[in-house]
């Protein structure tokens, strides 16, 4: 992604998480730049660094919680072996650690 394009960036039209991935890869890059090169960081760089990282906090807040409902759910309709419900016990206490 170019400057003009990052600029122009609208989180909410992005599809794919990997492209928010790269555009938070290339605003830090510009940021880092600006920092070593003793410059100011542009204010629209730091405006967008911090709407791209919230989406991406955002979007895989949503994509555990999705897991989470998955996981629950498959724990409900197994009632035996003991080896799968200790499986899926160990997944949702993973995904509820990581959604705090």
């Amino acid at each position: 992604m170019n400057a003009k394009q990052l600029k122009s960036l609208l989180t909410e039209d992005v599809d794919v998480m990997e492209d928010l991935i790269l555009a938070k890869i290339n605003l830090k890059a510009i940021d880092a730049e600006c920092q070593a090169i003793s410059i100011q960081t542009p204010d629209w760089v730091i405006d967008k660094l911090s709407l791209v990282s919230a989406e991406i906090t955002k979007r895989n807040r949503v994509e555990l919680q999705r897991r989470l409902k998955t996981a629950k759910a498959r724990r409900e309709a197994i009632a035996t072996p003991d080896e799968k419900r200790r499986s899926l016990e160990s997944e949702i206490e993973q995904l509820e650690k990581a959604l705090g």
